[in-house]
């Protein structure tokens, strides 16, 4: 498997991951989960910051640890580099948003922000997110197949169509249903990156 597979099968897990949890936090019997799937929203933002990104390796056959290890750079300099990039934006765009609305979450989880307007964070920030990785383009070298193009569309129209639905739930919390859709469509879009995205 090639190491762009391996990159966006772990990272798909992450976001199915949190997703689940997320949905399981949202019943009283999972109320400490509210706790736990921020974290790893971080985590996953996190992974998506700090990658170097020099393509050297992308379509090459490599093993599951050492995609790991690739996610952490060699030095400043070479991030530096690389970070300039279109594409490489956009992704750095994607984990500031993962990152920051993770840690907004937490804290008014820990009841640290108790303000109501904190609320409006995480749909923002969701939106941002989603627009970024959407209109992530390709070229020769970064994502030149259309099946690839499809994953990172689908992934964007989930987080632009969970943002507008959590901000509806901010609207209307008489209607819960409405919270469950941004946490579901992060699950759903976690799975179509770890199941399916190959490149055969």
């Amino acid at each position: 498997m090639t190491h762009t597979e391996h990159v966006h099968i772990l990272f798909g897990i992450g976001l199915a991951v949190t997703g689940a949890l997320w949905l399981g936090g949202q019943t009283p019997a999972g109320a400490p989960l509210r706790y736990v799937w921020p974290l790893i929203l971080v985590a996953v933002g996190v992974f998506l910051v700090i990658p170097t990104e020099t393509q050297e390796r992308t379509y090459l056959p490599v093993d599951t640890w050492d995609t790991f290890l690739s996610v952490f750079p060699n030095s400043l300099s070479v991030w530096l580099t690389t970070a300039h990039k279109f594409h490489v934006i956009q992704h750095k765009i994607t984990g500031v948003c993962a990152i920051v609305a993770g840690g907004i979450e937490e804290s008014r989880a820990c009841g640290l922000l108790a303000t109501s307007r904190w609320r409006w964070a995480l749909p923002l920030l969701t939106v941002a997110a989603g627009l970024a990785i959407g209109v992530h383009g390709g070229t020769h070298q970064h994502l030149p197949r259309l099946v690839e193009h499809a994953h990172h569309w689908i992934l964007g129209g989930a987080l632009v169509l969970g943002g507008i639905a959590q901000a509806t739930a901010i609207g209307h919390p008489e209607r819960p249903g409405w919270r469950r859709v941004l946490p579901a469509l992060v699950l759903v879009a976690g799975l179509d990156l770890a199941v399916f995205y190959r490149l055969r």
